[in-house]
């Protein structure tokens, strides 16, 4: 195992030593809790360098996402979205030791939820999901979106607008 140690500036209080935020009144601090008032903070880190990819035993298949529910093999009977058939979702171990890239389960997530970030950088796709359930889905849950049971429709116009389609 190496490590690496070094003093650099306290990022707590970006070395001043000092905090003064809510708790403080104007011109009044406290001693940083992280560098103790020293404006200083030993770093540590440790870690063993990487030698190549380690097989995990007992794996039988791999998804790219959890999308928030508890996966399994087999059919699996999931809330608001009904019976997925796991085994054909995903890839096998091998598969993904030999290079291959699960999908998204389309069934059990939206873009938005298996891929927010790829969403935002389609031009108008936030746009029209606020359209289509009447809000910016900010604050709710995805799955509360109004869409959501119709969320096959959504990849197609998210493939589309990508070009995929």
């Amino acid at each position: 195992m190496k490590k690496i140690e070094m003093v650099i500036e306290c990022p707590a209080c970006e070395g001043s030593g000092v905090y003064n935020g809510i708790g403080e009144g104007d011109g009044l601090a406290v001693i940083c809790y992280k560098c103790n008032g020293s404006g200083a903070y030993k770093y540590h880190y440790s870690y063993n360098e990487f030698t190549g990819r380690k097989i995990k035993e007992g794996i039988l298949r791999v998804y790219k996402q959890g999308y928030g529910y508890k996966l399994g093999l087999g059919t699996i009977n999931f809330d608001m979205v009904g019976e997925v058939d796991m085994t054909s979702e995903g890839v096998s171990y091998q598969e993904f030791l030999d290079g291959k890239e699960p999908e998204h389960i389309k069934k059990l997530a939206c873009p938005m939820l298996a891929d927010q970030g790829a969403c935002h950088s389609i031009k108008g796709f936030i746009d029209e999901c606020g359209r289509l359930h009447g809000s910016m889905l900010l604050g709710i849950r995805l799955t509360q979106c109004n869409y959501y049971p119709r969320k096959a429709k959504c990849w197609k116009r998210f493939k589309k607008l990508k070009g995929e389609e």
